[in-house]
């Protein structure tokens, strides 16, 4: 079995492959962001003649077409999270300075010494619902930021309106939308006002 480490980045990516005692089999390459680059990494691979299993950093969206290109060809990958190998760099006191190729080296090696690798392992379903949760968090926040926005304005041209109606509500969203002004909610009648839904 080897150890394959992949340090990913916008436009390149850079990979090195150890063994089961952390002994580098290959030396780094850099590859692309890319068909080529992605076709470059498999062929390394399948010269290798040996199965492999892979970690990178889940850098977001980066790593998303590599992954892709990984899975189709149905290697097992293991995504860890940037802190993660930040605190065992630090661990093996590697290094002073940042360069990709001992980066990729470190991930390999994270994956080499792992006992609890299994929990990395990448889920495309997981994937998925990552992104998902943190569109649906993004909405919130600007629902959010909306109804600050709406409060402020309300404050400010109508600024009675919160005394008669709670200014969060199904109602008072359609009494603004059928009277947008204090003007205009005069002239139809209480009687008109209660009739909205």
């Amino acid at each position: 079995m080897l150890y394959v480490g992949i340090d990913v980045a916008k436009n390149k990516h850079d990979f090195t492959v150890l063994d089961g005692t952390g002994k580098q089999v290959l030396k780094t390459i850099t590859f692309t962001n890319r068909k080529q680059g992605f076709e470059l990494l498999r062929n390394t691979l399948k010269q290798l003649g040996q199965d492999c299993l892979i970690a990178m950093e889940d850098t977001g969206h980066y790593t998303l077409n590599l992954l892709k290109c990984l899975h189709e060809k149905a290697y097992q990958v293991y995504t860890y999270n940037p802190l993660l190998i930040k605190e065992f760099t630090k661990s093996l006191s590697l290094r002073k300075t940042k360069t990709d190729k001992k980066d990729a080296r470190v991930i390999a090696l994270k994956l080499v010494t792992d006992p609890n690798r299994e929990f990395f392992k990448h889920d495309d379903k997981q994937e998925e619902l990552k992104i998902l949760t943190r569109h649906v968090s993004r909405l919130k926040r600007h629902q959010t930021d909306w109804k600050v926005q709406y409060t402020k304005c309300l404050d400010i041209l109508f600024p009675e309106c919160h005394q008669a109606v709670t200014k969060h509500s199904g109602y008072s969203y359609e009494l603004l939308k059928a009277f947008p002004t204090p003007e205009k909610m005069i002239e139809p009648g209480f009687e008109k006002l209660m009739d909205i839904k």
